[in-house]
């Protein structure tokens, strides 16, 4: 047996045919699967991690009811509009019994929220400041929702001014249930 050019060429290609396989063939085929594992590793945590949501689905009839009970509390602390006149009253008596006066009290732009809307009001009140200080906790203590998002306080100066007077500065929103909010529990109430 003769062993010229074209055997030789012969054995190259085919020592070449594997050597191309490899890198056209299988190398990108490698790459694919690579890539389909890890979908498949991705998806497999995605499917474990919705495992472990369904098993607190049970616990979720549960949640729903503390949270409807949160919220009516949280409306039985929510005033009708009608109510309001009420809640000024009682502020304006919580100053006086403090020993604080009132110069003056000017309700702001009313605020729309989605279940409740907020009426601040600016309120100018003179007086000494441990009475003040008394008339705020009890702010704090009254059954309806309220905040003091501006408290300004000036300490009043002068030759016929006793020593502890000021003059503060205060925006007091107060909370009651909107309309969406009261169609929203005649909603809930019918159900």
């Amino acid at each position: 047996m003769r062993f010229g050019f074209r055997e030789a060429m012969f054995v190259l290609l085919l020592l070449g045919m594997p050597a191309a396989a490899y890198f056209f063939v299988f190398e990108p085929r490698n790459e694919q699967i690579a890539e389909a594992r890890d979908e498949v590793r991705q998806k497999q945590a995605k499917l474990q991690k919705l495992e472990r949501t369904t098993k607190s689905i049970d616990d979720l009839g549960n949640e729903i009811d503390e949270l409807k009970q949160a919220i009516s509390f949280v409306e039985q602390q929510l005033p009708a509009q009608r109510e309001v006149d009420v809640i000024l009253r009682e502020v304006w008596e919580l100053a006086d019994k403090h020993k604080l006066r009132p110069e003056s009290v000017r309700p702001d732009k009313v605020i729309p929220q989605t279940h409740y809307t907020e009426l601040p009001i600016k309120l100018v009140i003179v007086g000494d400041f441990d009475g003040f200080y008394e008339f705020l906790l009890a702010v704090e203590a009254l059954p309806r929702i309220t905040r003091m998002p501006v408290v300004k306080l000036k300490k009043l100066q002068g030759a016929d001014v006793a020593d502890g007077q000021m003059r503060a500065d205060i925006v007091l929103s107060i909370f009651f249930e909107g309309a969406s909010a009261t169609r929203t529990a005649s909603i809930q109430g019918g159900q």
